[in-house]
């Protein structure tokens, strides 16, 4: 019983935590600072290879971060505008990508490019690609 009752506490403090980070990130974005929103890209020069990182996202400008060596050469191509938005499909939720996650499609000079975000920041990404897709 007593496991139970930690096990609960820990679940509730960890959502507190994310949730609470969450909303941070989206105070200071409408304050106008740049944030790191967490998410997954699927870029055509590294074909069916998911890399995690952070999209920096500023009042002018969306950056991708890596968040792994792998990435590390690799920059957002020019002309990156949002085509759609879907849930992960079951081959990518097993493999690599959180089945929770939506998957924000692009399209670019370079190719298709898919970054994968979490719901509750999802628009962070959409408004910043709109942005930068209307310069």
């Amino acid at each position: 019983m007593i496991e139970l009752v930690v096990g609960l506490a820990a679940g509730g403090l960890v959502t507190w935590l994310f949730r609470r980070r969450v909303k941070q990130r989206a105070e200071s974005a409408a304050q106008g600072h740049a944030i790191k929103v967490p998410c997954m890209l699927r870029h055509p020069a590294l074909e069916g290879r998911w890399l995690r990182g952070k999209m920096l996202i500023g009042p002018s400008t969306m950056v991708w971060e890596p968040g792994t060596r792998a990435g590390a050469a690799l920059s957002l191509p020019e002309g990156l505008r949002q085509v759609s938005l879907r849930s992960p499909s079951l081959r990518e939720a097993m493999m690599k990508v959180n089945g929770g996650s939506r998957i924000v499609e692009c399209t670019s000079s370079a190719g298709a490019v898919l970054i994968a975000v979490m719901p509750n920041e999802v628009e962070l990404v959409c408004t910043a690609l709109s942005r930068d897709a209307a310069k």
